[in-house]
């Protein structure tokens, strides 16, 4: 069985896009428990920037191959990260 085969026999198309629709909502929980408590501890800033530039890599990288849904999962998912960066720093001012 080839890999193009087997990805059709598992819909891998489908299994994507929800990963894809699934990604930019990852951060949400973290975002809206900072938002609602204002604690920030243990929550390490460093760590959200490299994720920050891995999902605007892949942004760019799904722009480059004219995938939509690799590049604007990721660009919204960057966004929120930004957001939560945001919110963190605020919160710890």
């Amino acid at each position: 069985m080839t890999r193009e085969e087997f990805a059709e026999l598992i819909h891998w198309p489908k299994i994507i896009w929800l990963i894809g629709i699934a990604n930019p909502f990852f951060m949400f929980p973290q975002l809206l428990t900072i938002l609602t408590s204002g604690l920030t501890e243990g929550i390490s800033v460093t760590t959200l920037v490299v994720l920050i530039g891995i999902q605007a890599g892949f942004a760019i990288h799904g722009f480059f191959l004219r995938n939509n849904l690799l590049m604007l999962s990721n660009s919204a998912a960057a966004t929120v990260t930004l957001i939560t960066v945001i919110s963190v720093l605020y919160f710890r001012s």
